[in-house]
């Protein structure tokens, strides 16, 4: 008797509810069940999980709870979430939004009993994907070309640069038009995160005005970290902008990111650079990051930014300009800045200025600093931006990170549909 796998999937894309089941076992009996993909920057990942086949011969990966492995709690997304990366891997083709092939293998110590794979899609074949490098923009505009003008979405990536399409792909799978949109570290734009011109967004909604793909009353924009940060900055100055999100952003504008950032503001506008929190840093702060650099090991910098803040009343953004609703995600353990207070600074600001559009800020307080595309691998905490001589702590956990990111895109697609879809013409 062989033993079989069942696999259901809601939908083809990457973000869909999975069941996996697996019959024709001896019951009791010991197996491994191990996952290996190759993601679409050319890491290879892998997880395992040993689980104890129940009396009816199955294992119910929503239901059992692992003996050992990569993930210790039952949850049918844990051997995607639990991979790690395979350190010796040298093979770094990239791929960008291909589909993700997920291999599923079975084993009782070194036998392998069955094998079966997952395809998951970051876009939907029914979405076109046009590059654009028009006015200057560098971007990659997805749209519904044979469809009746959509309301469309301007997303934009955070501190790591260059041009983020896998959101503004699988979000454009969900009946909208997007614009992954770079703003620095790439072509022709500024090679740093320092004194960036909102003019660039500014042309940008020009471009979509003109579209005819696009329903310009029905505009959203949709930033994650400093994306976050400049989507309040840019929705606050520029009124065709009827929606915002914002993944871990900052209610305040902070300094720019780079060698010739020291003293500078991230953003300018009409050749002025906007003021920028700089606060007095406690010494025992500055002291703890300069010990934790000498060791080599990884840096918050959350209480930095809270400093910067405390004194940044001048640069908090004029949020209550905003002409429509705002959804905020954020999570408590973010070390790479507090982005759960930087958020509550944006409602209060609402609040005390009685906004007339709804607003929310959503925190998941075990999460950290990461929110990407569900379905994705999440047990790297720590990046190294800048190279290896120094690692940015991120925060949060695996498994609590996996959820959170789950949760807050199922928020998203939900608040442009009720706020963008059904909005009035």
């Amino acid at each position: 008797m062989k033993p079989l796998f069942h696999i259901r999937q809601n939908s083809y894309l990457i973000d869909t509810s999975l069941d996996i089941h697996i019959t024709n076992l001896p019951p009791f009996d010991i197996v491994t069940l191990r996952a290996e993909m190759r993601d679409n920057f050319g890491t290879n990942w892998k997880s395992s999980a040993t689980f104890k086949v129940d009396s009816k011969g199955e294992i119910n990966l929503a239901t059992a709870k692992p003996i050992s492995g990569t993930y210790s709690t039952a949850d049918v997304t844990g051997l995607f979430w639990s991979m790690v990366p395979q350190v010796n891997d040298k093979h770094k083709k990239r791929t960008p939004l291909k589909p993700l092939e997920t291999n599923l293998i079975l084993m009782r110590e070194r036998e392998v009993l069955a094998v079966t794979s997952i395809i998951r899609n970051v876009i939907s074949p029914k979405v076109d994907r046009f590059p654009v490098r028009e006015q200057g923009l560098v971007g990659t505009f997805f749209c519904h070309s044979k469809s009746e003008p959509l309301p469309t979405i301007i997303i934009l990536g955070g501190s790591e640069g260059g041009l983020q399409e896998s959101n503004a792909a699988l979000l454009a799978s969900y009946g909208f038009n997007t614009l992954a949109l770079a703003y620095f570290g790439i072509e022709n734009l500024p090679k740093e995160l320092v004194n960036i011109p909102l003019d660039y967004i500014e042309v940008a909604i020009d471009w979509l005005k003109d579209n005819p793909n696009v329903d310009f009353k029905k505009l959203g924009i949709f930033g994650t970290s400093k994306g976050g940060e400049l989507a309040l900055l840019s929705a606050s100055m520029f009124p065709e902008i009827r929606a915002v999100v914002g993944y871990v952003p900052s209610g305040v504008v902070y300094p720019g990111l780079g060698q010739s950032a020291l003293g500078v503001s991230s953003w300018q506008f009409k050749g002025v650079s906007l003021p920028f929190a700089y606060g007095e840093v406690p010494e025992e702060v500055t002291k703890k990051i300069k010990q934790a650099s000498h060791k080599g090991e990884p840096i918050s910098w959350r209480k930095t930014y809270q400093s910067w803040a405390e004194a940044g009343e001048q640069a908090e953004i004029a949020v209550e300009a905003i002409q429509g609703p705002v959804l905020l995600i954020s999570g408590g353990d973010d070390q790479l800045w507090p982005a759960d207070l930087l958020s509550e600074k944006v409602i209060t600001r609402l609040r005390e200025y009685d906004h007339p559009y709804d607003y929310e800020h959503i925190n998941f307080p075990k999460a950290g600093h990461s929110f990407v595309m569900p379905g994705l691998p999440t047990t790297q905490s720590v990046v190294s931006p800048f190279g290896k001589n120094m690692k940015l702590l991120l925060g949060g956990n695996p498994q609590d990170n996996s959820q959170a990111q789950y949760s807050a895109w199922q928020s998203v697609k939900a608040f442009f549909n009720k706020y963008l879809n059904n909005s009035p013409n």
